[in-house]
């Protein structure tokens, strides 16, 4: 992978988890800072994992 698409990818990142993170505290504002923290762990740290998995795996 070049410096280009390292650079886009992490951009990616850093934009999916900043979206992320402000649906989360929407819906925990709405529902209860529980359900914000039930729902921000899985959906902000998945795309990390998965891509650790995937280096890990190439």
């Amino acid at each position: 992978m070049g410096s280009g698409a390292g650079v886009i990818g992490f951009a990616f990142l850093v934009v999916y988890t900043l979206l992320m993170t402000l649906l989360c505290v929407f819906v925990g504002s709405r529902t209860s800072w529980r359900m914000g923290w039930l729902i921000s762990v899985p959906v902000i740290f998945m795309p990390f994992g998965l891509l650790a998995m995937g280096m890990a795996t190439h």
